[in-house]
């Protein structure tokens, strides 16, 4: 199967899902990808540049190109909690392995991927049952805690929901239920590092398996660090910084989502 990605606009659980498709072999674990973008944006470079390497890794892969600024929740989250669901239900990559189907979340796309990850509900919401939560959990200088970043900052990323910064903080809702995590950002990131290291703090302080890695080179939104660039992002290539997709593959190993080895 091509890793080139179709494009694809589906309903499910009442929300709109606007996707872009990366199939692997029937059987293979999959990942929905969140992209950076402070909810302006989708990048490209940790979206499908993402769902390509996981692509080369042998996994499924599900670009989200979920709600935008100015009014992004509930409904991003929402999205979100969706595309996971038809994920593991098969009716976004038909015969991927529903107990292998896990999310990784960058920068903003980050904030959602740790909302899945510890099943958090807005009080916006209506009650409904637990949302699905993912199998495995990656943080790409996601963020865990808005209340490590300036207030402008905060105020670019929600807009007119402020009301919603404490709930929309993951860190604020970590339970022992986290599944196994991996958080890597750079020394140089200032959102980025504090937020890492957040996570790594309130995942040990519950047990949940948890990998960290920090790396000295890169500013945030660096993405794979491999100098490919996607339109105005990943153009930064730093070989040290980038081996965080090797150590990505060898955690996917450890935890059994990869099995067999993959490339190096």
């Amino acid at each position: 199967m091509s890793p080139g990605g179709r494009a694809r606009r589906l309903r499910h659980d009442g929300v709109e899902l606007d996707v872009e498709e990366h199939p692997a072999a029937a059987g293979a674990p999959a990942v929905l990808v969140l992209p950076g973008g402070g909810f302006r944006e989708h990048t490209e470079h940790d979206g499908t540049g993402y769902a390509r390497w996981l692509h080369g890794l042998g996994l499924g892969a599900v670009v989200l190109r979920h709600r935008l600024r100015p009014d992004p929740f509930p409904l991003a989250l929402q999205q979100a909690r969706a595309a996971l669901d038809a994920l593991r239900r098969g009716l976004l990559l038909p015969g991927v392995d529903p107990d292998r189907v896990g999310v990784v979340g960058s920068s903003a796309g980050g904030l959602l991927a740790g909302l899945l990850a510890t099943g958090a509900v807005l009080s916006v919401e209506p009650a409904r049952g637990a949302p699905p939560r993912p199998a495995f959990h990656v943080q790409s200088y996601g963020l865990a805690d808005l209340g490590l970043l300036p207030p402008a900052a905060v105020q670019a990323l929600l807009g007119e929901r402020l009301d919603l910064a404490g709930e929309l903080s993951p860190v604020h809702h970590v339970d022992g239920d986290v599944p196994p995590t991996f958080v890597w950002a750079t020394a140089q990131d200032g959102p980025g590092l504090p937020n890492a290291l957040a996570w790594a703090r309130a995942l040990a302080e519950h047990a949940v398996p948890v990998e960290l890695h920090v790396y000295p080179e890169g500013r945030h939104g660096v993405g794979l660090a491999d100098g490919v660039r996607w339109g105005a992002h990943g153009d930064l290539a730093l070989p040290h910084t980038a081996q965080w997709t090797g150590a990505c593959r060898r955690w996917l190993e450890l935890i059994g989502v990869l099995r067999g080895g993959g490339p190096a």
